[in-house]
C-alpha cells in the first residue's frame, strides 16, 4: 500500500523535444534531482496529445518543433479545454533571452531553460 501511494505521489513530467540527445540529457538530469514519472514526446503533436492524456505536473517544452511547433503546444495548454494547466510550463530553447517577461507570462510560460542544458538550471527551472 505504501509503494502504490508512493507512485500517486510522484511529480510526473513531460518532456516535449525533437532532439534525442537532449532527451537523454532531461532524462539523466532528472534522474539525478530526484525519482519523477516522466514522459517523452517527439513533435509538438505528440506533445499535446501528452498534455491531454497525462495531465503532468510540469511540463518542458522546445521552442522549435516538428509538426507543431512550441508556441503552438503553448497556445493549447492556454486555449484547450482538454488539457489541464500544469503547476510549470518551462520552455528549453538554444536561442538566448527569446522573450521578454512580460510575453512569458501572456503565453503561458513560467521559465526558460537555455540549452544545452545544465543540471542546475533544471533544478531551478522547474522547482525554484
Amino acid at each position: 500500500m505504501v509503494r502504490i501511494l508512493n507512485e500517486l505521489a510522484k511529480t510526473r513530467i513531460l518532456v516535449i523535444d525533437d532532439e534525442e540527445s537532449i532527451r537523454y540529457a532531461v532524462d539523466a538530469g532528472l534522474e539525478y534531482l530526484g525519482d519523477f514519472d516522466v514522459h517523452f514526446a517527439e513533435d509538438g503533436l505528440k506533445g499535446i496529445e501528452g498534455l491531454k492524456n497525462l495531465s503532468p505536473n510540469l511540463v518542458l517544452v522546445d521552442l522549435v518543433l516538428p509538426l507543431a511547433s512550441g508556441m503552438d503546444v503553448l497556445e493549447a495548454i492556454r486555449k484547450d479545454p482538454d488539457i489541464k494547466r500544469p503547476d510549470r510550463v518551462v520552455l528549453m530553447t538554444g536561442h538566448t533571452n527569446p522573450l521578454k517577461d512580460e510575453l512569458m507570462t501572456d503565453i503561458g510560460i513560467d521559465k526558460i531553460l537555455p540549452k544545452p542544458l545544465k543540471v542546475e538550471q533544471l533544478k531551478t527551472a522547474l522547482f525554484d
